[in-house]
């Protein structure tokens, strides 16, 4: 019997924000929210299995979606959509049609693979990606600005099978905020996401 391929044990994001003019690095973080939960999607598979079998490193993990929401007034908060394991990148290109909704496709900041455990994993078993809301528009062409009151409530890890062309992604987990956690866009600073995989 063939094995299958695993998810990882456990998958857990958190946001933090990076003020203007500083570099994206851990010292420079102001951490927002606690580690959150996340679901890894079907199409996790077809990107592990791109890698494994050495088809291309542009099936590597290339950077987030950081979903945003142009809000009638400062504080208000969004209504988060449900999802499943069958999301993709098609809801993403359907935000085209919404009034008020888009996303950021943002490059990675870092990714850093570490142990949990030196014993079991001498060689590294979990990889921290990092990446912040950069630019004044989202995909679609909506603002994404202080000045329209943006609110960051969902984010993606996401492979950018090609970099030049967003409907080829595929999404590796994908997560909402609760109305607590989610970031309203500050006129000196950027939002950013921490997302951890861990194997074992």
């Amino acid at each position: 019997m063939q094995e299958q391929i695993q998810k990882p044990k456990k998958a857990v994001f958190r946001v933090y924000s990076v003020q203007d003019g500083l570099i994206d690095s851990p010292e420079n973080r102001v951490y927002l929210t606690e580690w959150n939960n996340n679901l890894v999607t079907y199409e996790f598979a077809a990107i592990s299995a791109n890698l494994l079998a050495g088809t291309g490193l542009n099936y590597r993990i290339g950077g987030m979606y950081l979903e945003f929401e142009n809000v009638a007034s400062p504080g208000d908060t969004v209504t988060v959509p449900t999802f499943d394991r069958t999301r993709g990148v098609s809801y993403y290109n359907n935000l085209a049609g919404s009034a008020d909704r888009d996303y950021l496709r943002v490059d990675l900041s870092a990714a850093t693979i570490s142990s949990t455990d030196s014993t079991d994993f001498p060689k590294g078993n979990s990889v921290l990606f990092s990446a912040r809301s950069a630019g004044l528009t989202g995909v679609h062409g909506k603002t994404f600005s202080d000045s329209v009151n943006s609110v960051i409530y969902g984010a993606a890890l996401v492979s950018f099978v090609d970099g030049n062309d967003a409907t080829q992604d595929l999404i590796y987990s994908a997560s909402y905020l609760s109305a607590a956690n989610q970031q309203a866009k500050l006129a000196t600073s950027q939002i950013g996401v921490e997302w951890e995989l861990i194997h074992g």
